[in-house]
């Protein structure tokens, strides 16, 4: 029994050897290991431009002969996103390495097609990451963001992928990495919905700015911008809801800040007389940062409720305002209700997804917010 084993094992050894990556003994300046991929649109063809390592400054032991720079950008044309990426392997003479991919970069005349097209490749290729994150340039191409001039020795996806998760940390857009988004296009109900960039100078540089996010149609396409107020309120009906800031006033006009901590969201869906009820119930719990008033004194019970009460009048008016503004604009479902309602009511989700648009435009939506104040920084010391 232990020489078959063993035998076994050397078998196992001897195929796996066999069934090594196709990339196995490439050197490592013969990669082209992107970092970020941008898609423009130039009348019938696509434009893409990758930002890729400088190979041969990582593996040269002096990097003044190779070049200064970090990464390397290069942009290829083609009738589709695959023959453009296929292109600029021409240019560049490296094989490409998409598992180290940060960004996919969408311009507004890409968005505003059907983005199923464009991220079939990303979603259908092997070595691609459905971790991928997805944003859309706003006002201006989608290369520029990858040939933007932030600093030496910088990787431009790299940054823009650290501000990406902290605006989704910090609950002011949602989370969008490839894999969310492809299962959002696959649902007959929902809508995408992604972070905007834009470039904004900086002196001599400049720099990204994420803080809108971009809706898109039931045909997949780019409809309409939400602000950064209405952007926070989707978080929160999404129930992506973790950190945050909060400005408010006492009873005197003395502003306090709070810190969200953390956050709950849960979802109590009925259907009366044909219209469909969305009861959400919102839990925030947050902590005092800052406080304008009293000198450091106490702050009494009563200043808290005072606080508790504007907070939660001041987010539910808000999440209110942007489910209006959705409905008003083409009832654009990037809260995944249809969703919520097939989780709840399969049979009331049958009937009502052959008309989704006009359903959605019909139900209501009933918020309840509950601030929980954790901490409020009372300091004995100063008694």
């Amino acid at each position: 029994m232990l020489k078959k084993i063993i035998l076994l094992f050397f078998v196992a050894i001897t195929f796996l050897s066999f069934c090594s990556c196709e990339r196995y003994g490439t050197e490592i300046e013969d990669m082209m290991i992107i970092q970020g991929v941008a898609v423009d649109k130039l009348e019938d063809n696509y434009e893409v431009t990758i930002e890729m390592l400088n190979n041969k400054q990582s593996a040269s032991a002096d990097s003044s002969n190779v070049g200064d720079e970090m990464t390397l950008t290069y942009s290829a044309k083609g009738e589709t996103v695959a023959e453009a990426l296929r292109l600029i392997i021409n240019k560049t003479g490296t094989v490409p390495i998409y598992t180290h991919n940060k960004v996919i970069i969408l311009s507004e005349a890409v968005a505003s097609e059907n983005i199923s097209k464009i991220l079939d490749f990303f979603e259908r290729d092997y070595t691609t990451q459905p971790i991928t994150l997805l944003c859309v340039a706003k006002g201006g191409k989608a290369g520029d963001v990858l040939k933007a001039n932030i600093g030496k020795d910088i990787s431009k996806s790299e940054v823009l992928e650290k501000i990406l998760n902290q605006s989704a940390i910090s609950s002011i857009t949602p989370e969008t990495r490839l894999i969310d988004v492809i299962n959002t296009l696959l649902d007959e109900t929902a809508c995408v919905a992604l972070p905007a960039v834009t470039l904004e100078k900086n002196g001599d540089t400049q720099t990204f700015f994420v803080e809108n996010i971009a809706v898109f149609d039931y045909d997949d396409a780019l409809s309409f911008y939400l602000n950064r107020e209405a952007s926070e309120s989707v978080v929160k009906l999404l129930g992506e809801l973790k950190n945050g800031t909060l400005v408010t006033e006492d009873e005197k006009g003395s502003k306090a800040t709070f810190i969200i901590v953390d956050g709950e969201t849960e979802y109590d869906v009925s259907i009366n007389n044909g219209i469909i009820n969305y009861n959400v119930e919102i839990k925030m719990f947050c902590d005092l940062n800052a406080y304008e008033g009293d000198n450091f004194k106490s702050i009494e019970n009563e200043t808290v409720e005072i606080f508790k009460q504007n907070i939660k009048r001041d987010t539910e008016d808000k999440i209110q305002r942007t489910y209006n503004t959705i409905l008003k604009y083409g009832a654009n479902d990037i809260f995944r209700f249809g969703r919520r309602l097939l989780q709840n009511n399969k049979t009331a989700y049958d009937l009502c997804k052959g008309d989704w648009q006009g359903n959605l435009k019909n139900s209501k939506l009933n918020i309840n917010v509950e601030v929980i104040i954790r901490r409020i920084g009372e300091e004995s010391y100063h008694e």
